[in-house]
């Protein structure tokens, strides 16, 4: 049984292991740091933060207790700064938080709709960021890539100029150029998407490891998987077509050295 003087409180798993405390150890918490009027408390628990992009990577230590306790550390009574209504299933948040804006002064209410846009915005702007970096990736490498196929199509122009000899029609020429073109892009992009996911996996391993979590902070999906497909197939052909042209007035005799 707990006495009145020592109330209980939660504490997260990262500040159980800066105290070296555990579940039932007392701790002496008090508003200021000098510890004036501290009083005692009984660690109740010691709970995992959820996986939270916002609480995650600041890596606070957090102390969970009763309002009335709080009051009474904090000597203010009847003070809140944020009050959370859970509202039944199929009720709507905004219609609610705007009949309760209307009705009273002196707060604000926002749905949970709202309220992840208005904190979220910060990730808005670093999700954007990524997405200019892999904009960026993506294009340098379809460049290379690029290049790439048109050197390897330069090098066969010997081996073009025999097919023409041999009565290959241009158009299966194109043909071929436009197949083994795309076969490698295709071939490098999934070289690059599994290059990927092995990174982001050695990503999530450390930073889950260092922050203690299972959020998520890398991820290989489905639609990023779809855009490099379609441009590698685009740039197949591409450079398959281009490569074609490049040829077409191609002098067979100079390249089998007559």
């Amino acid at each position: 049984m707990v006495s009145s003087a020592e109330q209980e409180v939660l504490i997260n798993q990262l500040l159980a292991k800066r105290l070296g405390v555990q579940a039932g150890d007392v701790l002496q918490i008090s508003a200021s740091g000098d510890m004036r009027n501290a009083k005692s408390f009984r660690v109740k628990a010691v709970y995992k933060e959820k996986a939270d992009p916002y609480i995650v990577p600041l890596r606070r230590s957090l102390i969970k207790m009763h309002l009335s306790d709080l009051e009474r550390l904090l000597e203010r009574e009847d003070q809140v700064d944020l009050i959370s209504i859970q509202l039944k299933p199929g009720i709507p948040g905004s219609e609610i938080a705007a009949r309760l804006n209307s009705e009273a002064i002196g707060f604000t209410t926002y749905s949970a709709g709202e309220l992840a846009t208005r904190s979220s915005t910060t990730f808005q702007v670093v999700s954007r960021f990524h997405k200019a970096i892999a904009f960026i990736t993506m294009l340098a490498g379809a460049i290379f890539i690029f290049a790439l196929m048109i050197m390897r199509v330069e090098d066969q122009r010997k081996n073009l100029a025999i097919l023409s000899v041999t009565g290959i029609s241009k158009r299966t020429i194109l043909k071929a150029l436009v197949l083994e073109s795309t076969c490698f892009a295709f071939l490098a992009s999934l070289l690059g998407a599994a290059i990927g996911y092995g990174a982001s996996g050695i990503v999530n391993l450390y930073y889950q490891r260092y922050y203690e979590t299972t959020l998520v902070f890398a991820r290989v999906t489905g639609e990023i998987l779809l855009q490099a497909l379609s441009i590698s197939f685009f740039l197949g052909i591409l450079a398959g077509t281009f490569s074609w042209f490049r040829l077409r007035r191609l002098v067979v005799l100079e390249e089998l050295g007559r």
